[in-house]
């Protein structure tokens, strides 16, 4: 592969200065491509530094103009490509984790000081229904209250009506004051799930004694989940948000989309991320609470000018774009780069619209126009 690449290169060097003995110079060639070799960035306003007096436009410091022959551009894959103006959305990309929907859990306390006698649903991850048991439970508040209610059933006062609503009040399930109306006072009443989902936490054994502040079960509708996502706070302004984003769940093989609910109000004061939710349906129950997710938020769209992602030479402190000029000629210049959205990065300065840029086989340009601007150093912009 090494010796394919040397080969071309070779090809290039001698259509672009008609020279000989290129070959001297294979270790220079090697370390130019390293130094040359592309690094994606994430999107950002701020142009990359660059050395003092270069300006978007101008060919770099170091940097030639390089002539290829038609039957070498087509022989080493050279082509371009036209800087276009645009309207164009973009997407941030964003870590997160899914989570229950806070609005479909419910957590479950005794209002009540006691013991629980039995346990119905005892383990995590259980289904539960809407009205299943949970669990019985022994109080003696809650035994004196019975009493009382059976004592007022015969009273014309009204007591029995005040009775009762003590009893609903402590959640005292329907069936289990017929019951006891029926049977007499009972030890240990049942008390049921107020919402149909899975069990995710539980707190309670059989023999605990219980007391209101305590959570015993929190159980969630796992059909619907939130995925949550952390966006740096420079991004959040530039986001749609009604927009659609693209969520990959680890360990779920096929994305899932879902639309921006909402963006946090706050910024967390440690990673400086803004945390933004999305609403995901989640009928099969494949995505699981505690997961990790990429998400790919969406931008509002710009209008701008955008040439191909793989025009731009990244070094780390340039970008750098190869105009072809015609007749074979390649000119590096300059830009000032900005957000990417659809496999297109926006340029702010350096180019004008409807102009050819080399968007394969560039990175054999910049190796030889690196070489050539070593070698003839007059041969760069601005000299």
């Amino acid at each position: 592969m090494r010796a394919a690449w040397t080969a071309a290169l070779l090809l290039l060097g001698c259509s672009a200065g008609g020279q000989e003995g290129h070959t001297s110079h294979g270790p220079g060639i090697q370390a130019q491509q390293t130094q040359g070799a592309h690094v994606e960035h994430p999107a950002s306003s701020a142009e990359a530094p660059r050395a003092q007096g270069e300006s978007p436009g101008t060919v770099p410091e170091g940097y030639a103009e390089v002539q290829v022959a038609p039957d070498r551009q087509q022989l080493i894959g050279l082509k371009t490509a036209r800087a276009e103006r645009q309207r164009l959305g973009g997407t941030v990309r964003a870590t997160g984790i899914v989570q229950p929907d806070e609005t479909r859990e419910a957590h479950v306390h005794s209002k009540l000081e006691g013991w629980v006698q039995e346990l119905y649903v005892n383990a995590v991850g259980q289904q539960v229904e809407k009205g299943q048991p949970l669990y019985s439970l022994y109080s003696q508040e809650l035994y004196a209250a019975q009493e009382e209610y059976l004592r007022a059933l015969g009273s014309p006062s009204g007591l029995a009506e005040a009775a009762r609503a003590r009893l609903r009040l402590w959640d005292v399930p329907d069936d289990q004051v017929r019951r006891i109306r029926k049977q007499g006072p009972q030890k240990a009443v049942v008390f049921r799930s107020p919402i149909s989902g899975t069990v995710i936490e539980k707190q309670v054994l059989a023999g605990h004694y219980v007391e209101p502040e305590m959570l015993l079960y929190r159980i969630a509708d796992l059909s619907q989940v939130w995925v949550v996502a952390d966006a740096y706070e420079y991004e959040v302004g530039r986001l749609e948000p009604q927009g659609t984003a693209r969520i990959q769940v680890q360990g779920v093989p096929t994305p899932v989309e879902a639309r921006v609910d909402y963006v946090y109000p706050t910024v967390d004061p440690v990673s400086r991320t803004v945390k933004v939710r999305l609403v995901v349906p989640n009928p099969e129950g494949v995505l699981r609470p505690g997961s990790y997710a990429t998400v790919e938020l969406p931008t509002r769209p710009v209008e701008a000018l955008w040439v191909p992602e793989e025009a731009v030479v990244d070094t780390g402190t340039r970008q750098v774009v190869y105009l072809a000029l015609g007749e074979g000629r390649f000119r590096p210049v300059l830009v000032q780069v900005g957000r990417r959205a659809d496999g297109r990065v926006e340029v702010r300065a350096g180019l004008q619209e409807g102009v050819a840029v080399v968007v394969s086989a560039q990175f054999l340009l910049d190796s030889e126009s690196r070489l050539r601007g070593v070698s003839q150093p007059g041969a760069h912009g601005g000299h």
